[in-house]
């Protein structure tokens, strides 16, 4: 359902107003992925032309008005993991938590920074501080991420989706 291209040339990507929640997982897999809850098609095509993004859509209107000049991919599921399963075989997407891509903010879509442990103590819980040695921080919403509990959970549900095809992969 779209042209597909190679991976390695698609880290750029914007998802439609319907893909809220694929948005964050390519964050959280690293990829780029500008999305907006209130947006018109017409400045969705613009934005993603002009931007040099690949649109995720799953609005088969938009693809049949053909503004996006074989530039996107039309998503068939409804679920977040049939989705990244699609995006996995059409795009041929690595789905995996890869430290060779940046890890981004799932909120923000920026690439976040290296925090010291001694710059993360008053910003997290005294246990997470004790426990875990390496932070990260999301310079626009000054958030803090660690590669605690969750990142298990995370792994799992992606190889949920890669493995099987299909997966009930959410973020919480």
């Amino acid at each position: 359902m779209n042209d597909a291209q190679p991976a390695a040339q698609l880290t750029r990507f914007f998802a439609d107003a319907m893909l809220g929640r694929l948005a964050r997982w390519l964050r959280i897999l690293g990829y780029d992925t500008a999305y907006e809850k209130v947006i018109t098609d017409q400045a969705l095509v613009e934005r993603s032309l002009q931007e040099g993004r690949w649109l995720l859509t799953r609005d088969r209107r938009l693809v049949l008005r053909k503004l996006l000049r074989g530039h996107h991919t039309l998503l068939l599921s409804d679920a977040v993991g049939g989705q990244l399963h699609q995006l996995q075989l059409d795009l041929h997407l690595d789905l995996t938590l890869s430290p060779l891509r940046p890890y981004r903010c799932a909120d923000c879509n920026v690439v976040l920074a290296p925090l010291s442990h001694n710059e993360a103590v008053p910003l997290v819980p005294p246990f997470v501080a004790q426990q875990y040695r390496e932070f990260l921080q999301c310079p626009r919403c000054r958030r803090v991420f660690w590669q605690g509990t969750h990142w298990e959970d995370l792994s799992g549900r992606i190889a949920a989706v890669t493995q099987r095809g299909r997966g009930n992969a959410r973020p919480r």
